[in-house]
């Protein structure tokens, strides 16, 4: 500890608003705590942090064990993209969650929100006061362009509209690519439904080659300053040294599904490892991985992976898996009256 935490502790709000309703479904409670404005609006949500698939240990769990656990996040309130007030509507652009408990030391920035939302008139709910800080998580959002914090009364309707993240599904299909080798694959998709999947490309991506260029390009140097732009050079260089040594490639893979769904493969190698001994992660490049057509041979929409296993630029047969697919989920809404 030291005195850089009390920057934060003797911030004053522009505007703070108590809003104090709870949510329940399905058997969780969500208690949205209330608004402040400074730099920007935020809007604060306690919710109860999901505990029961989290491992106490990783260091003998393969990574194909850790990718197939659930992904906590997804019934989370930090995946609304808007709140409404009354006649209101707030669009959030963002934001983070957080534990309450951060790693045995007291989160001061959570306790001087508190105090201030007591000032100004919120009043804990007894089912709030009953729980453990380490049971609990803070989310908050961010929303732009905000001069003045809604009017509220406790008689406004609040409805939430949740954007969740896509559903994960397993599969666990081994799948063997070879480079410059198109294939034609079928996987059964958790409906029980035949699913096709036309590999157009599999590639290699010399990494090294592909950064160098972007670093070059006027388009992303001229975005920044000089010495901005070399720390992340920096960076991104002394990444790429530990997760894919200069000489290896990375496998690209172009493929269309007809489902709208998303394919992420692994290579076998990967998935049998562990996390301390993984050759790290190639999920910064899959961003920069897009096919340059919209659709594929077969007028479906184009998408792309990347590996995550550096290999050899001589590599011809590439012993891989399809582990899981995502499946887009759809909006919802919910009101507390």
């Amino acid at each position: 500890m030291n005195f850089s935490i009390l920057d934060d502790i003797q911030k004053n709000w522009r505007g703070i608003r108590v809003i104090g309703r709870t949510i329940e479904r399905d058997g969780r409670r969500c208690h949205i705590l209330g608004m402040t404005l400074d730099d920007i609006a935020r809007i604060y949500i306690l919710e109860p942090a999901d505990n029961s698939s989290r491992p106490s240990k990783t260091k003998n769990r393969s990574q194909r064990l850790l990718l197939k656990q659930p992904d906590n996040t997804c019934g989370s309130c930090l995946h609304c993209c808007e709140i409404r007030i009354g006649s209101r509507r707030l669009k959030a652009a963002g934001g983070q969650s957080e534990p309450l408990a951060l790693g045995g030391d007291e989160n001061y920035s959570a306790l001087k929100l508190f105090c201030d939302m007591l000032n100004v008139g919120w009043i804990i709910p007894d089912w709030l006061k009953e729980l453990s800080w380490d049971d609990l998580m803070l989310v908050t959002l961010e929303i732009p362009d905000v001069k003045r914090l809604p009017i509220y009364s406790e008689t406004m309707p609040i409805t939430i509209v949740h954007d969740p993240c896509p559903v994960k599904h397993i599969v666990e299909k081994t799948v063997t690519l070879q480079v410059g080798k198109p294939r034609t694959f079928h996987f059964t998709d958790h409906l029980g439904n035949q699913t096709a999947c036309y590999i157009n490309q599999v590639v290699l991506i010399d990494v090294w080659k592909k950064m160098e260029q972007q670093f070059q390009d006027p388009r992303y140097t001229g975005m920044m300053p000089e010495e901005q732009l070399q720390a992340i050079r920096q960076k991104c260089f002394k990444t790429l040294r530990t997760n894919c040594p200069k000489g290896m490639c990375y496998i690209g893979i172009e493929y269309e599904c007809d489902k709208d769904l998303t394919l992420q493969f692994y290579t076998k190698e990967f998935l049998s490892s562990r996390p301390e001994t993984a050759k790290g992660s190639a999920a910064f490049l899959m961003m920069h991985h897009k096919p340059g057509k919209k659709y594929g041979a077969h007028g479906l929409p184009l998408k792309g992976c990347v590996l995550q296993t550096p290999v050899s630029p001589d590599t011809a047969t590439v012993p891989s898996e399809l582990l899981f697919y995502w499946e887009k989920a759809d909006k919802w809404e919910e009101t507390v009256t």
